[in-house]
């Protein structure tokens, strides 16, 4: 007996229309990959990307600011305890325009899915509306 696999709960979005973000991340992850990255260097580098002090709804970013700089250097440390390279620091800071590319990119293409299948958009995990309904609120396509 051949059934028919289930019907998708969500609307299938065509992946060639993500094609630009999707190889920005994949390119994203190939260059962190190779800095082999151990896990404390990550959890690191991932709290100041996350500790951004430039986004528009923040009310006290100086005091993000002060925090992305102590996690900074405790990457730092991170780094020369492990005798790393010297420029392993800079090579990850780097990164970073990449990263704000892939995070424009993906809030146009969110934006663009939202505009096509609002019914869909509104059942998103709440989580990740409080995320993206502020960026999306406060995105300005200029930038960049």
């Amino acid at each position: 007996v051949v059934t028919s696999p289930p019907a998708p709960l969500l609307p299938t979005v065509s992946p060639s229309g993500c094609d630009d973000l999707i190889s920005a991340i994949f390119e994203l992850a190939r260059t962190l990959c190779r800095l082999q990255l151990s896990d404390e260097e990550l959890a690191l580098f991932t709290a100041a990307v996350l500790l951004s002090p430039d986004r528009p709804w923040l009310t006290e970013s100086k005091k993000v600011q002060k925090l992305q700089d102590k996690i900074y250097v405790a990457l730092q440390h991170e780094i020369q305890k492990k005798h790393s390279t010297e420029d392993k620091l800079s090579k990850m800071v780097s990164k970073l325009p990449l990263m704000k590319t892939i995070c424009n990119l993906h809030l146009d293409k969110l934006e663009f899915f939202r505009l096509l299948h609002p019914e869909t958009a509104m059942n998103f995990p709440p989580l990740y509306k409080e995320v993206f309904n502020s960026e999306l609120q406060y995105s300005d396509p200029q930038e960049s």
